[in-house]
């Protein structure tokens, strides 16, 4: 159910590594996973495993850069646990890597890493691995089919033993399912309430504009510097805003940096208006991160 709440799809799947009482999750959407490049669903396969645990091998400290069969992958590790990933079509450049480092608490570093070209492995590196008993079954063969026999028999007996007593108390653990699916139920039919109405708030919350007109006009002041006067201020709908100011010898450049530097808009456009004092700034609204300050 945590998975289901922190992952953004409607159709979601997850595989899950534990190390320790940590775990790494990987989500995806079943739908686009299994879409075909024709527009045709490819066979549902009987197990879908992320990319990423079949290249490379886990670390107990440090960090890398793995390449990918499409892009690469950064990876941050802290005793034994994959603690942060972040996927780049091409390889990062520094200042990029340096964003990823900061986001796992690392410091700046002065180079990037080089990129492992890590083969494609048939099993995951989270994989234990597997005692091969071939030879050990041919040298001792004999000693183990007289064991299994022995083993067989006694086994043979203790069911004959038990039968009277399995079916004389098979009633009583009829009636303990038919009480634990009447529980079960409960809780089933409180899940799908849950997910029904947590459904419904996001919708509700998605009709929501990005932002009020009053919190976007506050931030007015930080993304005109110096002196300039409001001329005309237009919402043509909840996401779009157009900007009329009067400044001496405004910078459209310098503008259009501030505004998107403020990530509360994008596609920030910037011109010249009739007159030479005046600037008509058009930009798309972006929703604000929970909890932020305009």
């Amino acid at each position: 159910m945590s998975v289901a709440r922190w992952a953004p799809f409607a159709d979601v799947q997850s595989h899950v590594e534990w190390a320790g009482d940590k775990a790494m999750v990987w989500a995806w959407s079943r739908s686009r996973v299994l879409a075909g490049e024709d527009g045709e669903p490819l066979p549902s396969p009987r197990r879908i495993l992320p990319e990423s645990l079949l290249r490379g091998a886990p670390q107990e400290q440090g960090e890398a850069l793995a390449a990918m069969a499409d892009g690469c992958e950064g990876r941050v590790w802290r005793d034994g646990v994959m603690q942060v990933s972040r996927w780049w079509p091409t390889p990062p450049d520094l200042h990029e890597w340096n964003e990823f480092r900061r986001g796992a608490g690392l410091p700046p570093a002065t180079t990037v890493p080089e990129m492992l070209p890590h083969p494609l492995g048939e099993r995951t590196w989270s994989a234990q691995r597997k005692v091969d008993f071939g030879d050990a079954f041919g040298q001792y063969r004999n000693y183990l089919v007289t064991g299994a026999a022995g083993v067989a028999a006694a086994v043979f007996a203790a069911l004959l033993v038990g039968a009277f007593a399995l079916k004389a108390s098979i009633w009583q653990v009829e009636r303990d399912i038919a009480d634990r699916e009447k529980a079960l139920e409960k809780i089933i039919n409180a899940r799908d309430a849950a997910l029904q109405a947590q459904g419904a708030i996001t919708q509700a919350l998605a009709l929501r504009p990005p932002a009020g007109q009053l919190e976007l006009l506050s931030l007015m002041p930080r993304l005109f510097r110096g002196n300039w006067q409001l001329v005309e201020w237009k919402m043509p709908d909840a996401q779009t805003l157009e900007v009329t100011a009067r400044m001496a010898n405004p910078d459209p450049r310098a503008i259009v940096a501030a505004w998107e530097d403020s990530k509360r808009f994008a596609d920030v456009t910037a011109q010249l208006g009739r007159q030479a004092d005046t600037v008509v700034v058009k930009a798309r609204v972006l929703r604000g991160s929970a909890g932020g300050k305009p």
